[in-house]
């Protein structure tokens, strides 16, 4: 079952809802009606808010959810139908699974479209014709942009000029002549550094020094009257930059983003492979053996990507291509796949620093030169392709095997990571099912789904990773985390899943003192995740207990563990038996708490009585046990001095210390003092 028919089966069946519609906006395009139900009069197209939840009209009601690239869903449902708060929450993942679902369909679409460009070099021998139809795939997979021109550079004029265009120019645009330096083009074409400018009023100003004569024929060849987003991409040839790789976009506001200037980049280096391709193919005749074998490297790879043979069948036909010994290493579960497959390389840890600011780069290790090229997914390295050879032997052919691979290879990396999420958000709901199972035959049914085995001993922990933005990057913190907790723990791993910025997991012992070594390599995964990411995980421990009966108990301390850590903004471990009283504050607000703390402390910093020092006095004398002579001696005060601070104390606090219940209240917010303040 799709997920729109699981929208549509979870409204009817659990909602009770029979009339209703389901519209989505990808990358802030118009809406479109994906799904109707029982709605046969035509409806307006959902408003576009980016902030609201729910607009309600006169005749039914749209409730609205937002994603990252400006996607928004509205499920539309009739005036005289209520949708209620736990309802919209069981919806919510539905709705993320289809949304999850739209964005692969939209990945493969890019990866056909980067396909048929790939087979069109292969293909196509008019250099405009392929240049054209470039464009026109770039533009399709960008939805946004309205408009694509690529400049070109002439050494002998030493100007840009326009050599292929898509989505509106006329031949005016051919009589532009752009300088170094002039305008986007020329300063794109001079600083080699592809840039978005998502604000008119920076677009003008960026534009300011194009000629008169320029100007004109711009105007006189397209309209410019809503332009709203620009995204500008040089074209290096042989490490030189010869063109810039231009697109617009109109509209009501902008809509290009960082991820359609990663896209547009991607096909810039198809636009540099035809150009040099195009000079090889002019001036030699090898060009012709050239791209036959390229076209066999491309149709092996691809068949590779479809036919979802793995990383290693990978490997080897790199292998077989380059003639040099290589491995991939998947950064998302930490595996190797190297070719021949028992030679493996174990790379040293400043490479995964160097991923985040380099392209690719050769690295010497014991005596061997490394050609790394990491493999990038929406700005996030997902992998390492380490080749054995030296840099004088990275020939061309070889290179551009190597970079045609690294994207086939983020292709299996990424559909692997949505099968382990898909797995991951079953293995979340079934989770959830066994923790609330009280009879005994049920929990180990759901146990036997969960495939958790029968030990002695179980310990739950319940970790939470830092919130970012990008969802995206989020998913591959989980992944990582998950790789290290297998890597480390090993057989004492039960079971483990991520879900949202929190990864649970259950351990599994036959010796009770198994669980000393878990926790201390619990401890090593935190140390080492706060060195290399720069930020702190929060990680709550619950209790080691015999049977799989009392998991659910061990969990529920564990998560009540990290709500305290939350709560008190601790980046730290926390096992639910050191917590001892403060678990009957997890979940009381930190403003109750402090309000009650003042409530005892405040009336004893009165200026008047500033002397007196009653506030450390009450704390002293309370940590004490009430010795007035042990208290007396702490404070350097005669013991008379004591109990007159005593009886000051009292008076402001109208409370006794003879009653049983002013004590009790007295040494809680003692208790909470040392332990917030």
């Amino acid at each position: 079952m799709d997920t729109l028919m699981k929208i549509k089966q979870f409204l009817i069946d659990n909602c009770s809802l029979s009339h209703f519609e389901v519209w989505q906006s990808i990358k802030g395009l118009d809406f479109s009606l994906v799904l109707s139900h029982h709605i046969d009069k035509e409806t307006p197209v959902p408003r576009r808010f980016f902030n609201e939840e729910i607009l309600t009209h006169e005749n039914f009601t749209d409730i609205y959810y937002h994603y990252s690239n400006h996607t928004t869903i509205v499920i539309r449902i009739s005036k005289s139908s209520v949708l209620n708060n736990e309802s919209k929450q069981e919806l919510k993942p539905i709705i993320d699974l289809h949304y999850l679902q739209v964005m692969l369909d939209r990945e493969k679409y890019i990866r056909n479209k980067m396909m048929e460009s790939i087979r069109d070099i292969s293909v196509l021998e008019d250099l405009n014709d392929l240049l054209k139809k470039i464009l026109g795939n770039a533009i399709s997979v960008i939805p946004a942009a309205d408009m694509g021109v690529l400049w070109m550079y002439e050494p002998s004029l030493d100007v840009l000029f326009p050599k292929a265009w898509t989505g509106g120019p006329n031949e005016e645009i051919k009589k532009m002549r752009m300088k170094i330096g002039e305008g986007i083009i020329g300063k794109t074409f001079k600083d080699n550094k592809s840039f978005i400018l998502t604000n008119i009023d920076d677009i003008i100003s960026e534009s300011s020094n194009i000629s008169a004569d320029n100007l004109f024929y711009l105007y006189n060849s397209v309209q410019f009257d809503d332009l709203k987003s620009i995204i500008s991409v040089p074209i290096k040839v042989e490490e030189s930059t010869l063109c810039v790789l231009i697109v617009y976009q109109n509209g009501p506001y902008p809509l290009l983003t960082k991820d359609d200037q990663q896209l547009l980049e991607s096909f810039s280096d198809q636009v540099s492979i035809v150009l040099r391709n195009s000079k090889l193919y002019q001036n030699l005749k090898k060009q012709n053996d050239l791209l036959i074998q390229r076209d066999t490297i491309h149709n092996t790879l691809i068949k590779l990507s479809l036919q979802n043979k793995g990383l290693q069948k990978i490997a080897n036909e790199i292998k077989k291509m380059i003639n040099h010994p290589l491995m991939i290493v998947d950064l998302t579960d930490h595996q190797q796949y190297s070719s021949p497959t028992q030679r493996k390389w174990e790379l040293p840890l400043e490479i995964n620093t160097k991923l985040k600011t380099q392209s690719f780069f050769t690295k010497s290790l014991n005596n061997q030169s490394l050609y790394i090229h990491p493999i990038i997914a929406i700005d996030v390295p997902i992998g390492i392709m380490a080749v054995d050879m030296e840099e004088d032997e990275l020939f061309p052919l070889n290179k551009m095997i190597i970079e045609q691979a690294s994207s086939v290879i983020a292709l299996e990396i990424i559909r692997n990571q949505t099968l382990v999420d898909s797995y991951y958000q079953k293995t979340n709901d079934l989770f959830n099912d066994f923790i609330q199972c009280r009879e005994y035959n049920l929990i180990r049914k759901k146990a036997m789904e969960l495939r958790i085995d029968d030990h002695p001993y179980y310990l739950a922990i319940a970790i939470h990773i830092h919130p970012h933005a990008d969802f995206h990057f989020l998913n591959m913190q989980v992944h990582k985390l998950i790789a290290q907790i297998k890597k480390h723990l090993g057989i004492y791993v039960s079971t483990v899943f991520g879900y949202g910025h929190k990864v649970t997991l259950v351990c599994q012992f036959n010796q009770y003192a198994d669980q000393d070594y878990v926790k201390k390599k619990v401890e090593l995964i935190h140390s080492n995740w706060m060195n290399f990411h720069e930020e702190s995980l929060k990680i709550g421990i619950g209790t080691c207990y015999p049977s799989m009966d009392n998991i659910a108990k061990s969990y529920s301390e564990a998560d009540k563990a990290l709500s305290f850590l939350i709560s008190r903004q601790l980046k730290s471990i926390v096992n639910y038996q050191d917590i001892g009283i403060n678990h009957l504050f997890i979940h009381q607000p930190m403003d109750d708490l402090n309000s009650f703390i003042n409530e005892i402390f405040n009336p004893l910093q009165s200026d008047k009585d500033g002397s007196l020092d009653l506030e450390q006095t009450l704390l002293v004398y309370m940590e004490n046990d009430r010795q007035a002579t042990q208290t007396a001696k702490l404070l350097h005060i005669h013991v008379n001095t004591l109990y007159q601070r005593l009886k000051r104390i009292e008076e402001k606090l109208q409370i006794s210390f003879s009653n049983p219940e002013d004590i009790l209240k007295l040494q809680l917010a003692c208790y909470l003092r040392n332990s917030i303040v």
